[in-house]
């Protein structure tokens, strides 16, 4: 089977299985690219390469990549400015260790990097920038490394508080659009609990959650497969509700190893694990 067949053949699988997603297309870039994230504006998108190495700019208006990092690791909770003019990475030298690791901005308009003082590499991806206005929300949540318990703190008061009290141990937490709840990961499950630490979790699926949707309604993820325990050999992408805990396959194919969703407006973009390669479609809900 030729490469045009089976991309035809995994077009039509999305169309007929998921029917929720249409008008899907290549993203035509050169490379090996993961990880996507789109920009608040929907105009941009952040891409890392193989093994987090990296930090990449696509430009969706023209479908060309700008470098902006190639540190190893630099690719690793990369985050938007909730202005969308500017993003924030972490970047270390070849002979620092990645725990000392520093927060650079990046402005697109002026083209420019700097490094942010005083911020902690780990509260990436939940830092966004500075409050614009006051009284706005500066809360940041991360996974403290000694207890493997997501913690958060108001930089504005330096209070600090236990996200997930239950047991467990627990990893990749999401900070919701809104800022009142967090999807974190426990094993191979999401698990959804209030930001003020004052609920238990609510287990809402199995896979690995990388977006809100932007009413906070829902998260899209994947949730891959082996058949011996090592490498992966299929995935597929996911949507979970969080209000009734329901999950929705919305791909079926096993010519593409879909991961790393990220998702604007009912735009998603996602990347192929096996090659690299991007692809853009369009989601429907109803």
């Amino acid at each position: 089977m030729n490469k045009t067949t089976m991309l035809c053949s995994f077009l039509m699988s999305l169309s007929i299985y998921a029917q929720k997603i249409d008008s899907f297309e290549r993203i035509e870039v050169d490379g090996f690219y993961t990880n996507p994230l789109f920009s608040p504006t929907g105009e941009f998108v952040l891409l890392t390469g193989e093994h987090l190495k990296g930090v990449y700019l696509l430009d969706l208006k023209t479908n060309s990549v700008k470098p902006i990092s190639d540190k190893p690791g630099s690719g690793y909770s990369y985050v938007w400015d909730k202005s969308g003019n500017s993003f924030y990475y972490k970047e270390k030298s070849e002979k620092e260790y990645f725990s000392n690791a520093k927060v650079i901005n990046y402005n697109i308009r002026d083209q420019y990097s700097k490094k942010v003082e005083n911020i902690d590499h780990n509260y990436l991806p939940s830092y966004k920038g500075a409050p614009s206005k006051k009284g706005d929300q500066q809360v940041v949540i991360y996974t403290n490394l000694a207890s493997l318990k997501i913690e958060a703190k108001d930089l504005a008061t330096s209070k600090q508080w236990t996200v997930t009290k239950d047991e467990g141990q627990f990893y990749n937490a999401l900070l919701s659009n809104d800022g009142k709840k967090v999807a974190v990961h426990k094993g191979a499950d999401i698990y959804i609990y209030d930001l003020d630490g004052n609920s238990k979790g609510r287990k809402i699926g199995t896979g690995i959650a990388t977006a809100w949707s932007d009413d906070d309604s829902y998260l899209i993820g994947f949730l891959d497969e082996s058949e011996n325990g090592h490498t992966v050999s299929n995935s597929e992408l996911y949507l979970f509700d969080v209000k009734n805990a329901k999950t929705k396959k919305i791909t079926n194919t096993e010519v593409i190893s879909e991961m790393f969703p990220t998702i604007h407006k009912d735009k998603v973009i996602f990347s192929d694990d096996k090659t690299g390669r991007l692809f853009i479609a369009t989601l429907k809900m109803n």
